[in-house]
């Protein structure tokens, strides 16, 4: 093979390396300043698959490739740094979280060790989920998904050599058949297509096939793009390079500034900009004018150098930060958060990476891994633990047994699976005795769920059987809009009309409060609870969204006053503005009081949210009196304020659902008007 100055170093890769990193951190820091930033991940999938599939393809040419040296070169390269931040945030978290959040950061650094974040995430995505910005770990989904990747790929690789296959071969089908994965699920599966190697692995191949050209077909790419040229200017090479890389670089900036994760499925098709802008600079080559006087400079190489450890440390700096002050911190606040980071990263880079990438001893790739998966053992012991909840004496009780989702998991108050085998793929499917007839139902989405503990303690409410049957987003109506919706809580609906022992029939849900939302505000949030309603929205965005609204629940009310069942509607509890564990005492924050005070929301801000969806539900049960309305604001609310805590005791277990002593709490306040 001839040399080829495309496969030497470059430092205009190091630039772009910079234009991602700046991309995604200005974008983590400051979301609503031109919010494509997030593209910068994609960018980076593809430098990285241009930079190690040249050097896979170089050793297979030579016949001198090793697949265990080229794993020994990415532990020495991606290891220490990700050990570094992985023992800080297990330290520090120790000081500064609460023991729900502790346990969290410890299943995250046990995923993170072994890379499998991303599924993780996953799996975490949806109505219970934590949000993002309190996720010190949540940007390892990316490594995870490389590294997952570079498990597979070299070993494609090496097939092909030796079946005497064309490397662009493989690259090329790997390529179409993940691209055409990621556009054929990402409609129905988001979640899964953002997180999953499979449907993101067609960006790094994106630069593998970058990587083959510059190898293999440098000369014949160049000569077929002589001819694609209208003018024959002097420096032919240059003139086209310098297309290429400004066109890379409009496509660049166009995803950048026009992208709004919000308002679009992504990765899907959209992906395909920032990803072909990042090949066309990298084909472009050093000589072009952009990427020689822009991507090359000494303060862009600088920033490309410290890329790696920049990303890993930027964002447990802001999500801790973002735990401490306990809300969105100020600007300045985030600016010298992001010069922290860029501290910290170079630190990393000077003492931490270049001390082990370069040196070559066998036992430094086996005491890295070893020293990892300590770490992550570690971290699984924390999660295991339960976040070590009495390690903080000045946290108080309840912060440590009710905030999160956990106590309601381990008291089962979730799902049962003799109630799953029985009933079918509800999300909450609960029975308070399995061999006896039930007696009551209730039916809607999480916000009926945590009704459950406290009204099986009303026996003469129930009449001694509950079943709780409800799905995620769903209002508690026939028909609604979304499909999976439509089967399932119409089942439960169609079991409670044709069980006779059921008398009495409890609909609440968190639904009809967004479904209200989009009226006034007219958006959503991709990482707001209120997202995860998304398909009904989009199924119904050409009718009358409160029509609809209010037509289920004229039919719903109907039906079950026909088949003689008393039915309880139930007036959602109200959100807070703020998580509950900002009530808890913390060690220490940067700005303020350690602790909010007073634990309550404003009661101004609870009747803004509620009063449209409020008023609309009461159009229609004006038309039935015989419904019971159960108005639980009544139970939280003064004139002033509507309270997270009462009597000394937490009552939610998050922003918008109730922990087992809320539900207790509120049923002692039950009445129906």
């Amino acid at each position: 093979m001839t040399h080829n100055p495309h496969l030497n170093y470059r430092p205009d890769i190091d630039g772009l390396r910079a234009f991602a990193i700046l991309l995604v951190i200005i974008f983590h820091a400051y979301p609503r300043f031109l919010r494509g930033g997030f593209i910068g991940v994609d960018i980076f999938f593809v430098i990285s698959g241009y930079l190690i599939t040249g050097i896979i393809l170089k050793g297979l040419t030579q016949n001198n490739f090793s697949l265990l040296e080229f794993y020994s070169r990415r532990i020495k390269r991606i290891f220490p740094a990700l050990l570094v931040v992985l023992i800080f945030c297990l330290i520090s978290g120790w000081f500064i979280l609460l023991s729900d959040e502790y346990q969290l950061l410890g299943k995250h650094i046990s995923a993170g060790a072994i890379y499998i974040s991303n599924f993780i995430l996953e799996n975490e995505a949806g109505y219970f989920d934590t949000s993002a910005e309190l996720k010190p770990l949540l940007h390892l989904w990316s490594l995870s998904i490389e590294e997952q990747f570079y498990l597979i790929f070299p070993l494609l690789l090496i097939l092909a050599f030796r079946l005497h296959l064309t490397p662009i071969s493989i690259i090329l089908v790997c390529l179409v058949f993940s691209f055409l994965l990621n556009i054929n699920q990402i409609e129905n599966n988001p979640d899964k297509v953002f997180f999953h190697p499979q449907t993101r692995a067609w960006e790094l191949l994106i630069g593998s096939s970058v990587a083959y050209i510059n190898l293999y077909f440098r000369p014949t790419f160049d000569k077929v793009t002589h001819h694609i040229l209208i003018h024959q200017p002097v420096d032919k090479d240059k003139s086209f390079a310098n297309i290429l890389s400004w066109f890379g670089f409009i496509l660049i900036i166009t995803a950048w500034i026009g992208f709004n994760i919000k308002n679009i499925l992504f990765p899907g098709g959209w992906a395909l900009m920032p990803a072909i802008g990042a090949a066309c600079i990298i084909i472009a080559g050093e000589k072009a004018w952009f990427n020689r006087h822009i991507l090359s400079n000494k303060t862009a190489i600088f920033i490309g150098l410290i890329s790696y450890p920049l990303y890993l440390w930027h964002w447990p700096i802001l999500s801790y930060l973002q735990i401490i002050e306990m809300e969105r911190p100020s600007s300045s606040l985030r600016f010298f958060a992001l010069l922290l980071s860029c501290i910290l990263a170079w630190g990393t880079y000077q003492f931490i990476e270049k001390k082990f990438r370069y040196r070559n001893h066998w036992i430094i790739p086996i005491g890295l891994l070893i020293s990892l998966f300590l770490v992550g053992a570690i971290g699984f012991q924390v999660y295991q633990k339960q976040g070590y909840p009495k390690r903080l004496s000045v946290y108080s009780n309840w912060s440590a047994g009710e905030v999160g989702l956990i106590p309601w998991k381990k008291n089962n108050l979730i799902t049962q699976p003799s109630c799953l085998d029985k009933y079918g793929a509800y999300v909450f499917c609960l029975q308070q005795s399995n061999n006896k007839p039930a007696t009551a139902m209730l039916i809607g989405d999480s916000h009926a769920n945590h009704l459950y503990p406290g009204l099986i303690s009303k026996p003469l409410l129930t009449g001694g059987n509950l079943f709780n049957f409800g799905v995620s987003s769903c209002l508690p109506f026939f028909n609604n809009p979304d499909k999976e919706c439509t089967s399932l809580i119409n089942k439960a609906l169609e079991i409670a009309i044709e069980t006779p022992t059921v008398k009495t029939v409890i609909l609440s849900s968190y639904s009809g409060s967004y479904v209200l939302k989009q009226l006034t505000e007219k958006k959503t949030n991709q990482q707001d609870h209120w997202n995860q309603l998304t398909p009904f929205i989009k199924k119904s965005q050409k009718k009358d969204i409160a029509k609809v609204f209010q037509s289920t629940m004229r039919e719903t009310f109907q039906r079950l006053l026909n088949a003689n069942k008393k039915v309880i509607f139930v007036l959602d509890i109200p959100a807070l503005d703020f998580r509950p564990s900002a009530c808890s005492q913390r060690p220490w924050r940067i700005s303020g009081q350690t602790s909010k005070k007073p634990c309550a929301t404003q009661r101004s801000i609870i009747d803004s949210k509620q009063n449209k969806y409020r008023s609309l539900a009461f159009e229609v049960l004006h038309e039935f009196p015989a419904i019971k309305v159960w108005d639980t604001r009544k139970a939280f609310c003064d004139q002033t304020y509507c309270w997270a805590i009462k009597n000394n005791q937490m009552l939610y277990r998050d922003d918008n659902h109730l922990n087992e002593t809320g539900s207790l709490y509120l049923t002692n306040y039950f009445h129906l008007q």
